[in-house]
């Protein structure tokens, strides 16, 4: 198809955003050697949109349609305009010889999350200045951010540490406690010692030109603060010494910095705020909130107030309401760890409320109000007048390549749960050497430079543009990922649309299924830390998070409700029990699936002309490396229940079946380390412990311990024991059956049965929910109101005119939470739930009906 020589582009139009984003159409066409001309017949023009369209009038949709002189564009707001300006540069510059130029017509796109927020953290000074000082970067960053449908970027300082009282942890310093790096707060004497005025100015101006830079492509700029103090006096590894702060000045300082930040940077939309005691304020302590929201309202502006959702309460919400400005509250969305895209059903026993008659300075976070420490808690309510968007924290994956359009659609569909607006994505690299551990020119991590990019963001560009893209509409058309890939890859990129989209499962799945530590900071399934299968071995990571003894079967899940352990198998197995939960065989089989498919695709991939690519080299080398998690951990799991088995009953085949899969498991491993070693570095650094460093390939030789450790722990059972011929426990009955359901076992069904049940709850009226089909037992009912500090209540639904029909009762509806469901039976002495998980692991397995 011809391409026109010239463009007319009749976009007349005042604003910095929409003049950005003509500036970005009128440079791919300048690439692409199209001239700009007043009289070239083909036109780019803002136009109404055909009626037949039926396009959305919800802020920042966008259309695109032939005209009888070319293309017309229609946005909704500015917003919208950007879009659809964007879209058409983003299409020229991925165009292809002989094809349509701007693409397929028409298209017209509306926003399903409201907010679709990045977070970039500042925790290394060696690590960290490169990016920030570097103003070329900012502008292809941003450039890429808002080109991709990000409406938000939230520059985040301060989150380096967890507890300011942890005083010998606390090294590196920098934009920790922010403002006097920032600021000269004149009649304070609060200063760092050895900051020039030099430095501290070019950070303000700094500061001021990402923020400035942001607002210019339309997009909110998010200033983070999330610590407020931390023990300036007693801190004797900072290479830095916060001067000048006192108990008496601590609140106006930070309330009148607050507020000169916002007359400096007056490009600042919201600033989120640790209202925690990890941000170094003691829970509780209102009046000092009360002072620096006052600062936020002294701007003369509408500026958000977010407040992160640990250690949240009514009385925190008021403050912030009080002030009239807007506020949010910014819950984890699953721990400190990225799952699946639903919202787990069940928050982990120990964060249940325990102590609420805590008065230390972790009162709430920690007593009365724990529950939401690592999910949204209660917040959800029917007509809340406050924002709540989900964070999703880097806990699980940081290096490796991510980009699943169906798990990012997923996310899209999620974000806005229950009357949710949004969520904020810790980007790839957060927290990269955090705590003191940054290495000048590592931040990157590879060995070889020649897959090194220019700028870090660079490597994941992909996985930027199916978050953003699928975030705004998960039922994107596909082109608007594969353009890029077909850019990078080639003649591969189907291919490696396929690879990377299922390896980008792996570890998602992992960490929902296995729990050893909500922080981020303990637990790193990528780089994983072992924990054996048996007591006493190893552990130390985790130990301190875990309920019982530290040993891989005992780890908990993220969502105990749907999901079972290895020891809760296995004792459902001994006792005979049909379990409606996945269990960890399932988990299992889906992860070997994925490293299946995630390996065949690469064996196709090297047969591709574009397999030299280094865009494809490095996504290659991530693939491989997830498929070899996938099975690592789908042997260990196995490996697991056998072992939960033999720890109940010390029958010793038992433990024999569970070597052979453990040593399966090093054989993953092992395949996992070779890719690694001549590829990323030996010591990757998010932290300064063991388990927060290292890499792939310096994991081995635990991994490879655990085998002796098993021997040898059978033989001290056996010895121990003395029983049955040759110092063995013989075979059980239970043990026996419980291994006949494993061999005749069929997986947990999740699908969609014959229910029916309205999609709005009236409150203090009955509601009905009612399935229809031929079941083993009487099917059950489990519901919840949409509150994390509640229990599932479960019955069973009762024969009714050929179906089966549960009734929340009234009393339990009069709430002012909407209410969760999901249905679970017996077919053919199969598990089912429903609606379940599907295939691809994107949606959310229960229903959700919102009050009226």
């Amino acid at each position: 198809m011809a391409w026109p020589n010239a463009v007319r582009l009749a976009v007349s139009h005042s604003s910095s955003p929409v003049l950005w984003a003509l500036g970005e159409l009128q440079s791919s066409l300048g690439k692409r050697k199209i001239a700009l001309d007043a009289d070239a017949p083909f036109e780019i023009a803002l136009e109404a949109a055909p009626a037949e369209l039926a396009i959305s009038d919800r802020p920042e949709s966008y259309a695109l349609f032939e005209t009888e002189g070319g293309i017309g564009i229609w946005g909704a707001d500015e917003r919208g305009l950007v879009y659809a300006l964007t879209e058409l540069a983003d299409r020229v510059s991925h165009a292809v010889p002989g094809e349509a130029l701007f693409g397929q017509f028409p298209i017209a796109e509306t926003p399903t999350a409201a907010v679709r927020s990045i977070a970039r953290l500042f925790c290394s000074e060696e690590e960290d200045k490169i990016w920030f000082y570097d103003r070329n970067q900012w502008s292809a960053y941003l450039d890429m951010l808002a080109s991709n449908r990000i409406n938000r970027f939230s520059l985040t300082l301060g989150m380096g540490y967890n507890y300011p009282g942890h005083n010998l942890w606390i090294t590196d310093v920098y934009f920790y406690f922010a403002y006097p790096y920032l600021l000269d707060m004149p009649g304070y004497g609060v200063e760092v010692e050895g900051l020039s005025r030099a430095e501290r100015q070019h950070n303000l101006e700094t500061l001021q030109f990402v923020a400035r830079e942001t607002a210019r492509r339309g997009m909110e700029f998010q200033l983070a603060l999330w610590t407020q103090r931390y023990d300036f006096d007693d801190v004797p590894r900072a290479r830095q010494a916060v001067m000048g702060v006192t108990a008496d000045n601590l609140a106006p300082y930070c309330r009148d910095a607050v507020a000169a930040l916002l007359t400096e940077v007056p490009e600042i939309t919201g600033i989120t705020f640790r209202v925690h005691v990890e941000g170094g304020i003691s829970e509780g302590d209102y009046h000092f909130w009360e002072e620096v929201f006052a600062g936020v309202a002294a701007a003369g502006r509408p500026v958000e107030i977010d407040m992160h959702g640990k250690g949240l309460d009514y009385e925190m919400l008021d403050v912030a309401r009080r002030s009239g400005m807007p506020f949010a509250a910014s819950p984890k969305y699953m721990s400190e760890h990225l799952g699946l895209p639903y919202h787990q059903s069940a928050i982990r026993n120990r964060e249940y409320p325990k102590n609420p008659e805590r008065s230390d300075r972790e009162r709430i976070s920690a007593g009365s109000r724990s529950f939401l420490r690592y999910s949204y808690g209660d917040l959800l309510q029917k007509d809340k007048d406050y924002k709540v968007i989900f964070r999703i924290w880097p806990g699980t994956q940081r290096v490796l390549l991510w980009g699943d359009p169906e798990l990012a659609a997923g996310y899209g569909r999620s974000s806005m749960f229950a009357g949710a607006d949004g969520v904020e994505l810790c980007e790839p690299l957060s927290f990269k050497g955090r705590m003191g551990t940054g290495i000048p020119g590592g931040r990157l991590n590879y060995q070889r430079q020649d897959l090194l990019p220019r700028y870090d963001w660079e490597k994941y560009r992909y996985q930027y543009r199916v978050w953003g893209r699928l975030l705004y509409n998960p039922e994107a058309p596909r082109d608007s990922w594969m353009r890029e890939l077909r850019s990078e890859c080639g003649d591969a990129a189907d291919l490696c649309e396929r690879a990377l989209g299922l390896a980008s499962r792996v570890l998602p799945l992992v960490s929902i299924a296995h729990a050893p530590s909500a922080s981020n900071n303990h637990y790193w399934p990528e780089i994983y830390t072992n924990i054996s299968l048996i007591p006493g071995n190893n552990g130390r990571a985790y130990a301190f998070d875990m309920e019982g003894e530290a040993r891989f079967g005992n780890v908990a899940t993220f969502d105990f409700e749907l999901f079972s352990s290895p020891r809760e198998y296995a004792e459902s197995l001994l006792a005979g029990r049909l379990d409606h939960r996945y269990s960890p065989l399932d988990v299992a089989d889906w992860l070997e699936e994925i490293a299946a498919g995630v390996e065949h695709a690469l064996i196709d991939i090297k047969a591709r002309r574009a397999a030299g690519r280094v865009s494809v080299q490095r996504l290659v080398i991530d693939a491989g490396i997830a498929a070899g998690i996938a099975r690592f951990f789908a042997e260990r799991f196995r490996a697991a229940i056998y072992a939960e088995i033999w720890l109940a009953t010390h029958v010793t085949s038992v433990i024999d079946t569970a070597l052979d899969y453990v040593r399966r498991s090093v054989t993953a491993w092992e395949g996992v380390a070779a890719i690694s070693r001549e590829v990323y570095d030996n010591d990757i650094t998010y932290g300064p412990q063991s388990w927060m460093r290292g890499s792939w390939h310096t994991r081995l030789d635990e991994i490879r311990a655990e085998i002796l450790d098993i021997e040898a722990s059978r033989g001290a059972v056996k010895n121990y024991t003395g029983a049955g011929q040759g110092n063995t426990t013989p075979m059980t009955p239970a043990v026996e059956a419980a291994l006949a359901a494993i061999a005749s076992r069929r997986p947990v069904a999740g699908r969609r049965l014959a229910t029916k049940a309205s999609e709005r709850v009236n409150a203090g009226q009955p509601f009905e929910v009612r399935v229809e089909g031929r079941f083993d037992a009487p099917p059950m009912l489990h519901y919840r109101h949409v509150n994390q500090a509640e229990r599932w209540t479960t019955l069973p639904m009762m024969p009714s005119d050929g179906a089966f029909v549960g009734v929340i009762p009234a009393d339990y509806t009069e709430s002012r939470f909407h209410l969760q469901y999901f249905v679970t039976a017996s077919v053919d002495e199969a598990a089912v739930i429903s609606p379940g998980l599907a295939g691809n692991l994107a949606n959310e397995p229960y229903d959700t009906a919102l009050q009226a």
